[in-house]
């Protein structure tokens, strides 16, 4: 497969795990609307950029294979880990709870964006007009989402931090 190839089929498995991660953080902070509901949006988002990958990738005669995780996958997996929790009474407080996901959704979110970067510059490198057409919004929108989740994390980190239990 040639490098273009290589990074599609990278960025179009780095946007359906982070749709998946974003839509499991939702469900495990369904009473925290300020995190469940953009956490949904950000999900169709990724969800959106990695359709627009897979066409681009098909343009150049490349097919790429169905995302390897499955949101059915991701929920078992979910709910494995939420039932060795209980059984171990090992729950962290909710705050740190919510550190730990919003940390992991911003290391995920912040890979993507430097897939959507190098693929920028590859198409610059190569002149492909329609690939930046493609690239340039999706890399804004990675930036907004590493934006919306620092500040998300700016916010909650006192509170989970500073406050005894």
């Amino acid at each position: 497969m040639d490098k273009i190839g290589l990074l599609l089929a990278e960025l179009h498995d780095a946007e359906s795990d982070l749709a998946a991660e974003y839509r499991a953080v939702a469900e495990r902070r369904a009473a925290d609307q300020g995190t469940r509901y953009p956490c949904r949006t950000l999900a169709r988002q990724c969800d959106a950029r990695a359709a627009r990958v897979r066409e681009a990738a098909e343009e150049r005669g490349r097919r790429l294979p169905p995302a390897h995780r499955s949101e059915a996958v991701a929920a078992a997996v979910e709910a494995h880990r939420r039932r060795a929790t209980e059984l171990l009474d090992h729950r962290p407080p909710s705050g740190l709870l919510l550190l730990w996901d919003l940390r992991q959704l911003f290391v995920r979110a912040q890979a993507v964006h430097v897939q959507w970067l190098l693929l920028g510059q590859l198409a610059r490198a190569v002149r492909d007009t329609a690939l930046l057409d493609v690239v340039e919004p999706a890399r804004r929108e990675t930036s907004t989402q590493v934006k919306w989740l620092t500040t998300r994390l700016k916010n909650a980190a006192p509170q989970a931090l500073a406050v005894p239990d």
